[in-house]
Parts: structure tokens; C-alpha cells; sequence
């Protein structure tokens, strides 16, 4: 036998508000943003912590193209393990991990651009 599903109907004016995302218990996210200076002083700096509450990042370097890696290590040999983001483009590169992201600059000094979207509480 079938099951009819009953269609959900939201009537404008009612005192019951209308919930799109389903969520039950919605909770806050939160706006991180913040701007990095890459020296030669300081060349390799964790742009992003490790952090098992982000749900999305985005990086962009403002005037040089820079290099990421998952590890400080292989930020500083800025070989096999990092990966590079051009600058040329304006467009922010999204990373959507919550494991932690390094950065060098290939030319310093050099600022990086990072946005988050943290969810808590």
C-alpha cells in the first residue's frame, strides 16, 4: 500500500513561522575575518587552525601569489605538499576543510585575505 506524504503549506499572515532549512535547533554562525602579512621576518604563518566548527573558507592574496600546505613543514620547503594560489585572478579560493592551512609567500611581503563561517553555539 501507499503513503500519501502530506504536502507542507505555509499561509501568509500565520503566527507560525516558516522554516526552509528544517532545522530544529538552528544555531549561530559566526563571521571570521582577517588579513595576514607574509614578511620575510615571518614568511610562513597559519592563515586557518585547525577547527572542526568551520563550515567554509575562503583565501585571497592581495598582491603576490602565495603557497598553501595542510603542515607548517611543508609551507616552509614549499614543494610537493603545497599548492599555489595566484593572485592575478581577484577571486577568493574557497577551501572548505577544517583542518588547518599554512601560507608563504612566493614574493614578500605579501598580504592574504581569509573569510569563515563558523558554526557555534
Amino acid at each position: 500500500m501507499n503513503e500519501i506524504e502530506p504536502l507542507k503549506v505555509h499561509l501568509t499572515g500565520s503566527d507560525v513561522p516558516l522554516n526552509n532549512q528544517g532545522d530544529k535547533n538552528p544555531c549561530r554562525r559566526g563571521l571570521s575575518v582577517r588579513s595576514f602579512v607574509l614578511t620575510a621576518a615571518d614568511p610562513v604563518q597559519q592563515i586557518l587552525p585547525n577547527n572542526l566548527n568551520r563550515l567554509h573558507a575562503w583565501i585571497r592574496p592581495e598582491q603576490n601569489s602565495i603557497s598553501i600546505a595542510g603542515s607548517q613543514a611543508d609551507a616552509q620547503a614549499n614543494v610537493n605538499g603545497a599548492a599555489k594560489i595566484s593572485a592575478s585572478s581577484f577571486i577568493p579560493q574557497y577551501l572548505p576543510t577544517t583542518d588547518e592551512v599554512w601560507a608563504t609567500g612566493t614574493t614578500l611581503p605579501t598580504v592574504v585575505d581569509v573569510i569563515a563561517i563558523i558554526e557555534g553555539p
